[in-house]
C-alpha cells in the first residue's frame, strides 16, 4: 500500500515541472472551474481543471480537481480520458472508495468488462455504506452479465433487489433483461412489472413491458401498454402503429379495457352550496399543456331535475333527475343532437348547449366522453356540480363547468394527496390549492377566454367531485376561505410532489445537506439514499421512488424525439449544462452523428429524455457504452416535481412525525407569506 510519502513522490513526477503560482490562486481557478460548470461551460470548467492538476502540489486540491474532471469527462463518453486521471488520482489516494466504483464504469464502457469487475469488487471492499455499496455490486451485475453470463448476473441482482429498497426498479429491470437472454420471457414479464410497481414513471420499463407482452403472445395486455405509450408519447409513430396492430385482439369497447374511471350513477345526490363562493368556469379534458381536447359524444345524469338551453333558441328541454341523456355530434349532416334516455332525438342544432341543474350547485355526471384525437388526457367519467356548457367548436364541441371554485378544492388535494387522511396535511393543501385556484383563476393562463381553469396538470389535476374524499372534505370546509397572502395579495402558491431534501428556495425537509457543488460532489450526491428522517420519505421505502429515483434509459427513444425536430442522428452523449445552484439542470445538450442540440427548461427536458414522465431536473446521468454508442444512459435522481412551493409528501411527513399543524406546516415552506381570507 502507498504511503502519503510514497504518494507525494510519485505525483511529483506527475506533475509540471514549472514554478507553481500561488496556492491560493490555484485553489480560485479551482472554485472558477465549478462556477464554470454551473453556468453551463462543462469545456471551460475540464480546462481549468486540468490547469490545476498540473500545477498544483496541494494533494487534496489536485485530488478534488481530478474527481470532478473524471466525472466530466466519463459525463461526455470519454471514458479512456477519465479512466486516465483517476489512475492518477489512485496513486494519491489507494483506497478511495469513489475513484474505484468510477474506474469500474469507465472500464464498463470501454468492454473491458474482468478488470471492470475487478474495479467494483475492490470498491465494495471500501466501505461499510450501504448506498455506495450497493451502487458497487450493480456495476459488477453488468459486468458478470458480460463475463459468467446472465444467470450470474441475476444472482448478483438479486442481493440488491432484496436488499436495498433505493433500487428496486432499475434491478428488477435488469433481471428481466437477463432473464430474456436465458429465455424465461413469463418471469422476465413478472420483474419488469415489479419494476414499474416500484417506480411507475419508469419509462424504459413501460416500453420493455409492451415488447414482453408482445413477444410472449399476451396481445391485449400489450395492446394496453402500447396504447398507454402513445397516449404518453403520441408523437412517436412506432407507439401509434402497434396500438392500431395489435388493437385486432381487443374485444369489446375500447375504453372499457383502458384506464378511465367508469361510474353508473352519482355518487352525490345533493346540491353544492354556492354561497358566497366565487364562481369559475373549468375546461374539462384537457391536455397536459392545458388545451381542451375535442368532445364528439358523451353522456350525462343529473342528480336534480335540469333545463337545456340552446345558446341561439334559449331553453328547450326539461328533464328529470337521475335520467341518461347524450350529447353528440353528427358528422355527416354536421349538427349536434341531444338524445333522451330512450334514445329517441329531442333537439338537433348547430349551436352550443347548457344543461343547468334547477337547483343550484346540482350535481351532473358526465359518462363516456368520446375523443378520438385526444392524448395525455384523463377520458374518466366526471362529476362536476353547477351548470355544464356543450361549447360548440367545428367538428365537436368543448365541455366547460361553470361551478364554484370552493367545489373543485377537495378533490384536488385528495388527489394531490393520493387518499391521505392526515387532517393537518390535507389543511394546508386545501390553503395552498384554494390560493393557487384563486390566482389562476384571475390569470390568463389559457389560450380561449371561455374558462378560466382547466382540470389537468396545468392548473392542478381536478378528476371530479367524486375524486374528493371525506378527510379532504373536511380539511376544505375547515379551511374555508383561507389563502396565502404577501402583502395584501395572493401568494404565487405552487406544489411539488417531494424535494428531495431541499425545495428550489432552500427550505430543508431534513435531507443530506448539498455540499459545495462541483461535478464530482453534485454526482456522490445522486449516489447516497436519502437520509431516514427526510420528512417527504415514506416509513415503507418501496415507495421511496418519489423521492430517489434512477432510470436506465435506452437511447433509441431519446433519438427519436429529438430527431423529429432536429436532426442529430445517433446519440452519443447527454450533457447537462446550466444548473441551479441547488444542482438543477436548466438546459441540456444531445450530442449525436449528424449534429447537437440545446433543449432548455424543465418541461422540456422532460420530455426528451422521458416524453414528460422524467421526475424532476435534479439529477446526474452517465451513459454506459457498448462499442462506439452509449447502450444506455443511468440517471440518478432526487425529488419529485420543479421544487417550488409546498411539498405535498413533506407536508405529510411533517404531520406524522412531528405532529406539525397546517400553519405551521404552511409557516415552513412558505415562511414570507401568512394565512388570511381572500378578497
Amino acid at each position: 500500500m502507498l504511503t502519503r510519502k510514497t504518494a507525494l513522490a510519485c505525483l511529483a513526477v506527475l506533475l509540471c515541472a514549472a514554478p507553481l503560482p500561488a496556492q491560493e490562486d490555484l485553489r480560485k481557478l479551482y472554485y472558477d472551474a465549478a462556477a464554470q460548470w454551473l453556468d453551463g461551460r462543462p469545456e471551460d470548467a475540464a480546462g481549468a481543471l486540468k490547469y490545476v492538476v498540473y500545477r498544483s502540489s496541494d494533494l487534496d486540491l489536485a485530488g478534488a480537481a481530478l474527481k470532478d474532471l473524471a466525472a466530466l469527462l466519463a459525463e461526455a463518453g470519454k471514458n479512456a480520458e477519465a479512466l486516465a486521471y483517476l489512475t492518477k488520482a489512485e496513486i494519491m489516494a489507494p483506497e478511495d472508495f469513489y475513484l474505484h466504483l468510477e474506474k469500474g464504469w469507465n472500464l464498463l464502457s470501454l468492454e473491458k468488462f474482468q478488470d471492470a469487475r475487478a474495479a467494483f469488487e475492490k470498491a465494495s471492499t471500501l466501505t461499510a455504506d450501504q448506498d455506495l455499496a450497493s451502487q458497487a455490486r450493480l456495476g459488477q451485475a453488468m459486468a458478470e452479465a458480460e463475463l459468467a453470463g446472465p444467470t450470474a448476473a441475476i444472482d448478483g441482482l438479486r442481493s440488491i433487489y432484496t436488499r436495498y429498497p433505493y433500487l428496486l426498479s432499475p434491478a428488477a429491470q435488469l433481471i428481466s433483461s437477463n432473464l430474456v437472454r436465458i429465455k424465461k420471457r413469463p418471469h422476465a414479464v413478472n420483474f419488469i412489472k415489479e419494476a414499474l410497481t416500484y417506480d411507475p414513471r419508469n419509462i424504459q420499463a413501460e416500453i420493455d413491458l409492451a415488447h414482453l407482452y408482445e413477444d410472449s403472445d399476451f396481445y391485449v395486455p400489450a395492446w394496453q401498454t402500447f396504447y398507454t405509450l402513445a397516449d404518453l408519447d403520441p408523437e412517436e409513430t412506432y407507439f401509434g402503429e402497434k396500438e392500431k396492430k395489435l388493437r385486432k385482439y381487443v374485444k369489446g369497447k375500447i375504453d372499457n379495457l383502458l384506464y378511465w374511471a367508469r361510474m353508473a350513477w352519482p355518487s352525490h345526490k345533493d346540491p353544492f352550496p354556492q354561497d358566497k363562493n366565487p364562481r369559475v368556469k373549468i375546461g374539462l379534458y384537457a391536455d397536459r399543456d392545458g388545451a381542451l381536447s375535442l368532445v364528439k359524444s358523451f353522456s350525462f345524469i343529473s342528480a336534480s331535475d335540469f333545463e337545456i338551453f340552446d345558446s341561439r333558441l334559449g331553453r328547450v328541454i326539461s328533464g328529470k333527475s337521475g335520467m341518461q341523456w347524450t350529447i353528440s355530434y353528427d358528422e355527416m349532416n354536421r349538427i349536434y343532437e341531444l338524445r333522451d334516455s330512450m334514445g329517441a332525438t329531442a333537439h338537433t342544432t348547430n349551436n352550443s348547449l347548457r344543461i343547468a341543474p334547477k337547483a343550484p350547485g346540482g350535481v351532473i355526471l358526465i359518462k363516456n366522453p368520446e375523443m378520438p384525437a385526444a392524448h395525455g388526457v384523463n377520458r374518466g367519467d366526471k362529476e362536476v356540480s353547477g351548470e355544464l356548457t356543450a361549447l360548440s367548436r367545428g367538428d365537436g364541441f368543448w365541455l366547460i363547468n361553470e361551478t364554484s371554485l370552493e367545489s373543485l378544492v377537495a378533490p384536488v388535494i385528495s388527489q394531490l394527496a393520493d387518499g391521505s387522511k392526515m387532517a393537518e396535511q390535507l389543511k394546508a393543501l386545501a390553503v395552498t390549492a384554494r390560493t393557487r385556484l384563486t390566482r389562476l383563476a384571475r390569470m390568463t393562463s389559457h389560450t380561449g377566454m371561455e374558462h378560466h381553469l382547466c382540470d389537468s396538470a396545468h392548473c392542478l389535476p381536478y378528476a371530479g367531485l367524486q375524486a374528493a374524499s371525506a378527510a379532504a372534505a373536511a380539511a376544505a370546509k375547515d379551511t374555508g376561505g383561507e389563502v396565502l397572502l404577501t402583502a395584501d395579495s395572493l401568494a404565487p402558491a405552487d406544489f411539488h410532489r417531494a424535494c428531495g431534501g431541499l425545495t428550489r428556495a432552500g427550505i430543508s425537509d431534513g435531507g443530506r445537506p448539498l455540499p459545495r457543488l462541483t461535478p464530482f460532489t453534485f454526482y456522490a450526491h445522486t449516489l447516497r439514499a436519502p437520509a431516514d428522517g427526510l420528512y417527504c420519505l415514506a416509513e415503507d421505502k418501496t415507495t421511496a421512488s418519489d423521492v430517489y429515483w434512477t432510470l436506465l434509459l435506452k437511447p433509441r427513444w431519446i433519438e427519436a424525439r429529438l430527431n423529429r425536430k432536429q436532426k442529430i442522428g445517433y446519440l452519443r452523449a447527454i450533457i447537462p449544462l446550466a444548473r441551479e445552484p441547488g444542482g438543477r439542470v436548466k438546459a441540456v445538450r444531445f450530442e449525436g452523428t449528424a449534429g447537437s442540440a440545446v433543449v432548455q427548461g424543465q418541461q422540456a427536458i422532460a420530455a426528451a429524455l422521458g416524453a414528460g414522465a422524467l421526475r424532476s431536473n435534479l439529477f446526474s446521468i452517465r451513459p454506459v457504452f457498448r462499442g462506439k454508442y452509449p447502450d444506455f444512459f443511468i440517471l440518478r435522481g432526487l425529488g419529485t416535481g420543479e421544487g417550488e412551493g409546498l411539498c405535498v409528501l413533506g407536508a405529510r411527513g411533517m404531520a406524522k412525525a412531528r405532529a406539525a399543524s397546517y400553519r405551521e406546516i404552511l409557516r415552513h415552506y412558505f415562511p414570507i407569506y401568512k394565512v388570511g381570507r381572500g378578497r
